[in-house]
């Protein structure tokens, strides 16, 4: 009469496969699963987490548990180890519709025959998903499909076997530099990856096939990602595997024993081409668009650099990677087809970007004048109306305000939105010093090159004025040299103070002069800062002028009006350094020949 053998679990297990024998029998039982939530980081800087933020790529891997799992207490292996036709074995299925990808993955491969030692486990990492961005890896849906067999016809490990070799496993683990990546237009993974399971007679159903040779239970996992605004999480999923051992020596014994847990986690990075993991922002400030369009890419057809990948774009939606670079709205709507065929392949924002901001950057004069650098916005040589068409071309048919603060976050050299405003207020400020200097120097000018000295006069009165002497006067000093301005002016002496004179002494001082030529007026600087109300010109004397050569001539305005004039040495205020770092200002240019007339 023979004994069959029968034990319960002091546990509750969810699936378990008889592995036959009644002298010694065992079975593979597991548990439910326990799920472990964690939140979502933000990117370092930023307070939310956005699905365009990250990529995901799910993992399982088996986390041994006891003492040296399987082995503990064996001195031997059975001779017939290698041949065992009782085996269990875990699989995985993956879907993910809106990408249309379907995929299996194998979890472990248990196999032993009757006796203590004879049995082996079989277990690896496995990459369940390619790297998706977050926002796509929400929708991946994971089931599991526990298998048992006691036929040695229809042994798991050539399932198991089979399995790997249908799931493009190398394209997964990046063997080689590569990395997988999948968008909506990576359909070929659907293509390049049949269903083993699936095929299988026992696949679909809690049971035991017909033949006897499987038995199988399917079950669906928890979302491994979870976005909810400031509650996105990652779910982290375990599940207990244990082995119970029945029968031997006593018919009613038994014991289980956890053999480890089979993890389901993610793993994250915030960028695949820039090589950055976890909550870091990517630093793309010193690269080049050769460089990046030479980053390997796995595919289920092999790898191919980047260049490679965006050429076998279909064609309606491919970008001209080599667009008429001087027609602005043409480069334009090819970096919105790049862009947009990047998105589609599975990019986020930190890719994407880096990839249209080089290429842009490398041949683009409309993109270098959007992102002029604040120094040179500052120049001359840039007027504020060319500055206001620089800002128009702002590429908006492409990039949208949260791709430049992205790029800057790179430490990219990009001008936002904001960077804009600042630029366009401190040229404001600066026009805003410039404008009454030059229009008062114009004016003034215009008075003393007249050769009529009464009609000067009169053109002098209106712009000159202080408090104390009123309308048509202004205080003359003279901080040159000794040149004859009290004959000039016909008085005994003038005082480092200065003199308070009228509009028609002023003009006989300068027909006494005898100038030949003034340069146009800048604004005076103090540490580097222009000075909004005091103004600097030359002026080169004729020969036989009481002051040979010729000099500085400084004017002060009060509510726009000229109240001081003061002879002064061209190096006054380091004018002659000044003229040296900016040649151009405001307009005005004063060549090197005039400054050096004065010497």
């Amino acid at each position: 009469m023979s004994i069959r053998c029968f034990s319960l679990l002091n546990i509750v297990l969810l699936g378990s496969g008889l592995l036959a024998g009644c002298a010694t029998t065992r079975q593979i039982a597991v548990d439910y699963p326990k799920t472990e939530s964690l939140p979502i980081k933000p990117l370092r800087g930023q307070t939310t987490v956005s699905g365009d933020d990250y990529y995901v790529q799910l993992v399982s891997d088996f986390d041994f548990k006891g003492d040296n799992a399987l082995k503990g207490g064996c001195s031997d292996v059975g001779g017939h180890y290698e041949n065992g036709d009782l085996s269990a074995a875990l699989v995985f299925s993956v879907h993910n519709d809106p990408l249309k990808l379907k995929r299996e993955a194998s979890g472990f491969l248990y196999q032993a025959t009757t006796g203590k030692c004879n049995f082996k486990l079989e277990t690896k990492k496995s990459y369940l998903t390619p790297w998706l961005r977050l926002d796509s890896s929400k929708d991946t849906l994971i089931e599991y499909n526990f298998l048992t067999s006691n036929s040695h016809e229809a042994n798991l490990s050539q399932l198991i076997s089979d399995v790997n070799a249908a799931s493009s496993l190398f394209a997964f683990t990046g063997v080689g530099a590569g990395m997988a990546v999948m968008g909506k237009l990576a359909g070929n993974w659907v293509e390049s990856n049949p269903q083993v399971v699936a095929k299988t007679p026992a696949a679909g159903a809690a049971g035991a096939s017909t033949n006897g040779k499987y038995s199988s239970e399917t079950h669906s996992l928890p979302a491994s990602v979870v976005l909810a605004g400031d509650s996105s999480s990652f779910n982290q999923i375990r599940l207990g595997v244990y082995e119970v051992v029945e029968g031997g020596m006593s018919a009613w014994s038994s014991e289980s024993k956890l053999l480890g847990e089979l993890r389901v986690y993610p793993e994250i990075v915030s960028s695949l081409l820039l090589k950055t993991a976890g909550e870091l922002t990517p630093d793309a400030h010193d690269l080049s668009l050769d460089e990046l369009w030479r980053v390997p890419i796995q595919t289920a057809n092999g790898e191919v650099s980047l260049r490679q990948l965006i050429d076998q774009v279909d064609p309606a939606a491919k970008p001209n990677l080599q667009p008429d670079w001087q027609n602005y709205p043409d480069v334009e709507s090819q970096c919105r087809r790049l862009k947009l065929a990047m998105k589609d392949l599975g990019f986020n924002k930190f890719d994407r970007n880096a990839v249209l901001y080089y290429f842009l950057s490398k041949t683009s004069p409309d993109w270098k004048n959007f992102n002029i650098s604040a120094q040179r916005a500052m120049t001359d040589e840039i007027r504020p109306k060319l500055l206001e068409q620089y800002r128009a071309k702002d590429f908006s048919g492409c990039l949208a305000s949260e791709d430049y603060d992205v790029m800057k976050s790179m430490k990219l050299a990009v001008n936002t939105e904001q960077d804009w405003d600042a630029l366009t207020n401190s040229r404001q400020k600066k026009e805003g010093v410039i404008n009454p200097i030059q229009s008062a120097a114009r004016q003034f000018l215009s008075a003393l090159q007249n050769p009529n000295k009464d009609e000067a006069a009169r053109q002098l009165y209106p712009l000159l004025n202080t408090e104390k002497g009123g309308n048509g006067t202004v205080l003359l000093q003279n901080h040159l040299s000794n040149f004859g301005l009290e004959t000039l002016l016909q008085l005994p002496t003038v005082a480092d103070e200065g003199v308070l004179i009228n509009a028609g002494q002023l003009a006989g001082v300068f027909s006494g002069l005898n100038v030949e030529a003034y340069s146009c007026a800048r604004p005076a600087q103090d540490q580097g800062q222009p000075l909004a109300n005091i103004g600097i010109m030359l002026f080169v004397t004729k020969p036989g002028s009481p002051r040979e050569k010729g000099g500085a001539l400084e004017f002060e305005l009060v509510q726009g009006k000229i109240a001081r004039l003061t002879f002064q040495h061209p190096s006054f205020r380091d004018f002659e350094q000044n003229l040296a770092d900016y040649p151009d200002l405001g307009g005005c240019r004063i060549e090197a020949d005039l400054l050096n007339k004065l010497h």
